[in-house]
């Protein structure tokens, strides 16, 4: 490890994983099930909506506790969003608090690092990079 830096464990801090996803609120059209001869219709209201969420999956300084956290919103998670995120984790963990997440350019943005720079409790650390792979989806089900 890099000198000046200290582990969850040494700060006693809570480990903190986050991530965020989109829904589309629009059902797949699927293959499905109907009596013989007779065409299945599915109906549904064609809305284009979608629901952005941001989760955190924490762990207590001494691996004790578990924790989910997480808020919905109708428009795309941004910078603002992740700060405030972060605002209500500080709210209701006590202690250090340590952050890894992936590294989408918003989580460097403005709001982020002045949250960042009016609080020591918070640490930030972004995941390397990886290569994209992509994954069957005749892995999860009937295609």
């Amino acid at each position: 490890m890099a000198e000046g830096k200290k582990n969850a464990e040494d700060l006693g801090a809570h480990l903190v994983f986050i991530d965020e996803s989109g829904f589309c609120l629009i059902p797949p059209v699927r293959k499905t099930w109907a009596p013989k001869g007779q065409t299945p219709v599915l109906t549904h209201r064609y809305r284009h909506e979608r629901i952005s969420v941001i989760a955190g999956l924490s762990v207590s300084p001494k691996r004790l506790r578990c924790g989910l956290y997480f808020d919905f919103s109708t428009d795309n998670i941004n910078g603002e969003a992740a700060a405030e995120f972060l605002r209500q984790l500080l709210r209701h963990l006590p202690g250090p608090i340590i952050v890894l997440w992936d590294n989408v350019a918003f989580h460097r943005s403005r709001p982020v690092k002045d949250l960042l720079a009016r609080t020591t409790r918070l640490h930030l650390e972004a995941f390397r990079p990886t290569r994209r792979t992509s994954i069957r989806s005749s892995t999860f089900g009937p295609s």
